[in-house]
C-alpha cells in the first residue's frame, strides 16, 4: 500500500502536467486519463478492508477521487472529436471504482446526499459499459472495422474496409458527390485559366 501511494504521486503530478497541455498525447488515448481517478478510490476501499472502517483515512482518499472525476467530466471537449477507439474502456473501470466507493461511503454518512450520488454514479457506470458493450459488438461485427480504425492500437497501413450502407450514409450519395467535385473543378479551372491572345497575321502586299 505505500509503494502505491509513493508511486500515485508521482502519478498525481504527471496528470495536472499533462491537463493543460493535452497536445502530448493523441487525442484517441484521452479517455485513459480516466485511470487516474480509479486508484484513489480503490485505495480508499482497500485502506477502510485494513483499519475495519471508512475512517480518515479512506475518506481523503475517496475524495481525492472524487475530484478528479468531477475535474475530469467537466472537461467535455477534451474526450470528443475522436472517432470509437478501445481505448474508450478506460472509462469502465475508474466509473465503476467511484460508483463503489460512493456507495461504500454512503453506508458510513447515511444522508440524502450521498444515497443519491451513489445511485446517480452506478447509473452512469452501467449505462457507459453497456453503451461500449453495444459500440464494439457493432464495430467489430457489424461494420468490421474495430481494429483498423483503432488509430491508438493499430498495426497495419491498410485503409479499414467499409460498409458500403454505412459509407453511403455517412457520406451520401457517389453521384452527388461526384457531381460536386466536378463543379469544383469546373470551376477553379475556369478561374484560372488565361486568355491567350491569338497571334497577328503580318500584313501581306502584293508585289
Amino acid at each position: 500500500f505505500a509503494v502505491g501511494l509513493a508511486h500515485y504521486i508521482v502519478l498525481f503530478v504527471t496528470l495536472y502536467q499533462r491537463l493543460p497541455t493535452n497536445e502530448t498525447l493523441p487525442k484517441e488515448l484521452h479517455p485513459v486519463f480516466f485511470l487516474f481517478v480509479a486508484a484513489p478510490n480503490v485505495a480508499s476501499m482497500a485502506w477502510a478492508n485494513i483499519q475495519g472502517s471508512f475512517g480518515f483515512g479512506s475518506r481523503i482518499a475517496y475524495f481525492v477521487g472524487l475530484f478528479l472525476y468531477a475535474s475530469l467530466g467537466v472537461r467535455i471537449n477534451f474526450f470528443t472529436g475522436f472517432n470509437f477507439s478501445l481505448s474508450w474502456w478506460a472509462y469502465t473501470s475508474p466509473m465503476a471504482s467511484a460508483a463503489i466507493a460512493t456507495m461504500k461511503y454512503s453506508t458510513e454518512v447515511t444522508n440524502v446526499f450521498t444515497r443519491t450520488l451513489s445511485i446517480v454514479l452506478t447509473g452512469i457506470s452501467t449505462l457507459v459499459v453497456l453503451s461500449l458493450l453495444v459500440i464494439t459488438i457493432l464495430h467489430a461485427f457489424v461494420l468490421r472495422d474495430l481494429f483498423p480504425n483503432d488509430k491508438a492500437i493499430a498495426i497495419s497501413d491498410k485503409r479499414p474496409i467499409q460498409n458500403k450502407l454505412w459509407s453511403h450514409l455517412r457520406n451520401g450519395s457517389s453521384d452527388a458527390n461526384d457531381i460536386e467535385q466536378y463543379l469544383k473543378f469546373v470551376n477553379s479551372a475556369g478561374n484560372s485559366a488565361e486568355v491567350v491572345p491569338e497571334p497577328r497575321r503580318p500584313d501581306v502586299k502584293g508585289v
